[in-house]
């Protein structure tokens, strides 16, 4: 399963004693008890998060409360640390009984207090919280290796703003593994960084292989990876477990930036676990099953994991710091191992608790330099303010300009995409303008608050039927979690039940959705990676990646002169019998318009004419209350109706029934004609008293001086109040029952004069 998210947010992991929220108390006497039995047993703590992103200041919410923010990470990961050391008898840390890792993307895609500063202030951020050991994510590639490393070793730099120039720079506390990238020249780890690191942890050593996701050709710029090799991620930990353990390294943590899911969230503690990071330790297990893998820290699709694979523990902690991973476990001192599989437990970063004031200076500082350049017009909107909220349809103007501005922005990258699709909650704020003369003015600051998160925006292709799944997982039973959309309109109903479900899925240019075929849609990786439930997306390819979507806000509102609110309705609701009605009557007005009928003249042995292709055709012959076997048109709609046992004549009708292929029908009603008059070729004269000389035809005498034409009598409608007489719309069919009479009126006074011919000479 490929889950990939890459969005510019925080996410923290960390250890707890036990599986359940509440329930630490419970789990640390146990361990204590443990301890004490046995000198051997070393209970140890391993607090981790992924995919930070940079999110120093970025508040969201949980089932707990409010949660987000490195200043109130800082205090829990402390709080958490002293519980687990206190319950467990430990008087501080010394021993390294806890450790705090990561599993990738703590910068790049990152909101601007960190972002517009190289994420410098990040790594000061991680060093106050002592983070000690980390791997590599697909973000730390954004702009290459080597400014990661600049930014890891605190380097200096002239080639970024003058507020990053000025910036007091630091060095990164943590050491940083990765197994599985190397350099294509000489196959080692690239920049001095290791497979993996060794920690001795109350007198046991631990060991941590970092491995990040294959998927990076795919997801980072091509210059910036030309030069590195992505080894396998199961051959490598299962290469690097066995040097391990040759070591007396029994005991086995990977720092993992592959993607992972559990269903629920943490207030449902531990459950069943799907994604890439299940397949990559079923690998390691098959292909190296005396492995020792005993723990794996997940990341990169941002979701809550918390489960076993097997006797491997699986956990992953949202991002942009919304929680952590608290696991827990008892070392043994003999076998080098742990006892049983560790526990865990994920953590909400809840901001009930007082924050640190070390992180939080960092953060101000980075504000205060930041200042300047978000407050900084970017553009100009014709209202002072553009908002999020929704409509009774779930659709909102912001919501528009948002999806609108990402399809817009991948065409002028040079990528087709047919729609656009965000997560309403990843909207956070209304787009604000400040007064001008003409308009409101934009500001960077204003747009970066709409947008926040730095989701990194991949075009993917999808089916038909897959987008309309995705549709439809709006209307589930809660209906919390919904679309805003471009590209695309559709209707959507509710049954007698209460469900709803999407119908009329329609294209912009005004064609139907395709259900086989494949479209491209730009989506956030949050999605893509079956955020908010909609897992359809996750059924996508993924084909291109463009600029975060706060970068691609930004640059959209920069491109245009002026925005103008978009109109809503790309949403619509209607009744089951309002689109029962609409259906009806676009099936009816189908089969009007692709019927043509030759015309029928007595003694003609068939009836043809043209109509939908594989429609079915019948005959009701009026004359004799009569029904002739339906026939199906061919695949050009053409058709042929025997009418060989009829003896219709001038003057009489009859009804044509076309019903297409989802039952819906329309009556015609067709008016015989008079037969072709007999040609001799001009070889005989037809005897008369006038001895061969002209016939005079008498005029049809209307009363008041002028001639009349003849016209087919055309009888009310059969049994169908749509009945008509349709006129052939081809040039090779002629036409029926309104059509120019001259040749029927001349046929006749013809047969007029004849037969006074005839009566002429019995008499």
């Amino acid at each position: 399963m490929k889950h990939f998210y890459k969005k510019g947010l925080k996410i923290v992991l960390a250890a707890s004693l036990t599986v359940g929220i509440g329930t630490t108390s419970i789990g640390s006497s146990a361990y204590l008890a443990n301890a004490a039995v046995n000198p051997n047993l070393v209970p140890i703590q391993i607090l981790g998060v992924n995919d930070f992103h940079g999110a120093l200041d970025t508040p969201s919410s949980s089932p707990l409360g409010k949660i987000g923010g490195a200043d109130y990470l800082a205090t829990n990961l402390n709080n958490t640390e002293a519980t687990f050391l206190a319950a467990n008898g430990l008087a501080d840390n010394s021993a390294s009984n806890s450790i705090r890792v990561q599993a990738g993307d703590m910068v790049g895609a990152s909101p601007a207090v960190s972002g517009l500063l190289q994420d410098e202030p990040t790594i000061k951020v991680l060093n106050r919280m002592k983070f000690e050991i980390g791997t590599l994510g697909n973000h730390e590639f954004d702009e290459g290796l080597a400014e990661f490393k600049r930014i890891l070793d605190g380097g200096d730099t002239s080639d970024f703003n003058e507020i990053t120039q000025n910036y007091n720079h630091e060095a990164s506390d943590m050491s940083i593994v990765v197994a599985n990238v190397v350099n294509k020249s000489d196959g080692a780890v690239p920049y001095g960084f290791k497979p993996y690191e060794i920690k001795n942890m109350g007198g046991v050593d631990v060991g941590f292989i970092g491995v990040v996701t294959t998927e990076i050709p795919s997801l980072v710029l091509a210059n910036h990876i030309q030069n590195f090799n992505f080894l396998d991620e199961a051959e490598t930990i299962a290469k690097y477990s066995a040097e391990l353990q040759a070591k007396g390294v029994n005991a086995i943590v990977v720092l993992s930036h592959v993607p992972a899911l559990t269903p629920g969230n943490p207030t449902n503690g531990e459950g069943a676990v799907s994604g890439a990071a299940v397949d990559m330790i079923n690998k390691v297990n098959q292909i190296a099953p005396n492995n020792s893998v005993d723990l794996v820290l997940a990341g990169h699709n941002h979701q809550y994991t918390n489960g076993k694979v097997g006797n491997t523990r699986l956990v992953q902690s949202y991002n942009n710091g919304k929680a952590y991973s608290n696991v827990t476990g008892i070392l043994n001192k003999t076998t080098k191992d742990f006892e049983a599989t560790p526990n865990a437990e994920i953590k909400y970063n809840l901001q009930d608790v007082t924050p640190d004031s070390a992180v939080r200076s960092v953060i101000d500082e980075a504000y205060s330099l930041v200042n300047p350049v978000i407050s900084k017009p970017i553009g100009k909107m014709d209202s002072a303010v553009l908002t999020r909220d929704t409509n009774a349809d779930n659709e909102s103007p912001l919501g528009n300009l948002i999806t609108d501005g990402q399809r817009e922005m991948a065409k002028q990258a040079g990528i087709p995409v047919d729609f656009a699709m965000t997560n309403n909650g990843g909207i956070r704020a209304d787009l604000v303008g400040t007064a001008a003369s003409d308009s409101y003015a934009v500001t960077w600051g204003a747009a970066q608050a709409v947008q926040p998160f730095g989701n990194i925006l991949q075009v993917v292709e999808l089916s038909g039927a897959d987008i309309i799944e995705a549709l439809n997982q709006q209307y589930d039973e809660s209906e919390k979690y919904f679309l805003q959309i471009s590209g695309l309109t559709y209707t959507y109903t509710k049954s007698d039940a209460g469900e709803k479900r999407v119908v009329d899925v329609m294209k912009e240019d005004g064609t139907k959705l395709d259900t086989a075929a494949t479209y491209r849609v730009v989506i956030n990786d949050f999605l893509f990676g079956g955020g908010d439930s909609f897992f359809a997306f996750t059924k996508g390819k993924q084909v291109d990646v463009i600029d975060p979507d706060t970068d691609t806000f930004i640059n959209y509102i920069q491109s245009q002169i002026k925005l103008v609110t978009p109109e809503l309705g790309r949403k619509t609701f209607k009744t089951e019998a309002e689109i029962a009605k609409e259906k009806e009557d676009a099936a009816v007005q189908a089969i009007t318009d692709s019927t043509t009928f030759v015309s029928y003249k007595e003694k003609d042995a068939v009836f043809k004419g043209k109509t939908i292709p594989g429609a079915t055709v019948s005959l009701d012959t009026l004359a004799v209350q009569a029904r002739v076997a339906p026939v199906v048109a061919d695949a050009d709609g053409n058709f042929e109706i025997d009418m060989s046992s009829e003896n219709l004549k001038e003057g009489d009708t009859f009804g044509i029934t076309v019903t297409d292929a989802d039952g819906y029908s329309k009556t015609f009603t067709v008016a015989v004609m008079a037969a072709d008059p007999i040609d001799n070729g001009g070889s005989e004269e037809i005897p008369g008293d006038n001895n061969g000389s002209d016939i005079d035809l008498p005029d049809m005498d209307n009363g008041n001086g002028s001639t009349a034409t003849l016209e087919p009598v055309i009888p009310p409608a059969i049994g169908d109040k749509s009945s008509v007489v349709v006129p052939v719309k081809n040039e090779n069919l002629p036409q029926t029952g309104d059509e120019n009479q001259t040749g029927i009126v001349l046929g006749g006074l013809v047969l007029i004069g004849v037969g006074l011919y005839y009566v002429r000479r019995k008499a």
